[in-house]
């Protein structure tokens, strides 16, 4: 759920969001589209594996400019109002926290990717920063030499060598795929919170949720100020750079499909 969230997915085009890329391999720029890209074609996949097919892409259109409107008229307003009071410190301590919810995905993930070094790490990460980090809200494990990195069931699926299929513009949710769509649902079963009970589960788990998209969205402030600024069709530049950046997340920096372990196909 947490990349999907609207403003989580729009940073997604500057690299690491929240939602997934790891720094050293995400894209580093929104680069500029062309004004009138067409919709990738159904090779366009194996040909260039960062294309995304939108056959759906009127419907995408609209979707995308509902969500910019919410955009402007709630989430930047309030996204703006957060950093004026809230300290640099606090912001970075909500960042920390919620990615540490996140750790328990990527160990989960990484084991399934084959991944055996990255899962140990990340779960050194989680022990470490949910005791002596306080939960979450500071990175000890950084300080460590324990180096951060963001796995989930879409990329698995990746790995699996389950092709991406159609571009999805999600109300409030922004770009996804079919693919990582049905990551997120299993992905939402491995969130510390997902099982907690008591009366006010729910609203922590809703105040969380909202935290998270106000903590994205602050981050991401400069980069769709950029993107409206200098971007002639914003709606490709999110569509190219997602799955782009997708793309990188699932080789995790390798360049070629035949170097990812071999699972002899999905399960």
């Amino acid at each position: 759920m947490h990349r999907h969230l609207f403003a989580l997915a729009v940073l997604a085009m500057a690299g690491p969001s929240l939602a997934h890329a790891d720094p050293a391999t995400a894209p580093q720029t929104v680069a500029a589209a062309p004004p009138a890209e067409p919709a990738a074609p159904a090779d366009a996949e194996q040909a260039n594996p960062g294309a995304l097919r939108d056959p759906w892409e009127k419907v995408n259109r609209k979707v995308f400019a509902f969500n910019t409107a919410v955009d402007s008229a709630v989430l930047e307003p309030v996204a703006k109002g957060y950093r004026a009071v809230t300290p640099k410190f606090a912001r970075t301590g909500v960042s920390n926290l919620l990615s540490n919810l996140r750790a328990p995905a990527t160990v989960a993930n990484a084991l399934l990717q084959g991944e055996g070094k990255r899962a140990s790490v990340t779960a050194a990460r989680f022990g470490v920063n949910s005791t002596v980090g306080v939960v979450g809200l500071f990175d000890v494990a950084d300080a460590m030499g324990l180096d951060q990195h963001q796995e989930d069931f879409g990329q698995t699926l990746g790995v699996w060598g389950v092709k991406p299929g159609i571009y999805l513009m999600l109300p409030f949710l922004g770009p996804s795929t079919a693919r990582d769509l049905v990551g997120d649902v299993v992905d939402n079963a491995f969130h510390p919170l997902t099982y907690a009970n008591g009366e006010d589960a729910p609203a922590v788990r809703g105040g969380l949720a909202a935290l998270s998209v106000v903590s994205a969205r602050e981050s991401a402030i400069e980069t769709i100020d950029d993107l409206r600024a200098n971007s002639p069709d914003p709606y490709v530049t999110i569509r190219s750079v997602y799955g782009q950046s997708r793309e990188s997340a699932i080789r995790n920096g390798r360049q070629n499909v035949e170097d990812l372990p071999d699972f002899g196909g999905p399960p």
